[in-house]
């Protein structure tokens, strides 16, 4: 069963090349997932304290640092 707090609202036309995507838990905005460089290269962007965007990061990347941060904390 789904969490219903996770929202995903596409913002872009599914057949666009640079889809966008604005990625919400529980009403806060989370981060945005772009594809601007290509269709197989997804990358994210934070909010910053100001509401403005962050930097941009490669997906494959986050999740891989993602991975090793958790694997480090399960020693």
């Amino acid at each position: 069963m789904p969490d219903k707090k996770w929202k995903t609202l596409i913002l872009s036309d599914v057949n666009y090349q640079s889809l966008l995507a604005e990625v919400s838990y529980d009403g806060q905005f989370l981060l945005l997932f772009d594809r601007e460089q290509g269709h197989n290269c997804v990358c994210i962007t934070f909010p910053q304290d100001d509401g403005m965007l962050g930097v941009r990061i490669s997906l494959s990347e986050f999740v891989a640092q993602l991975k090793t941060s958790a694997e480090n904390l399960y020693r």
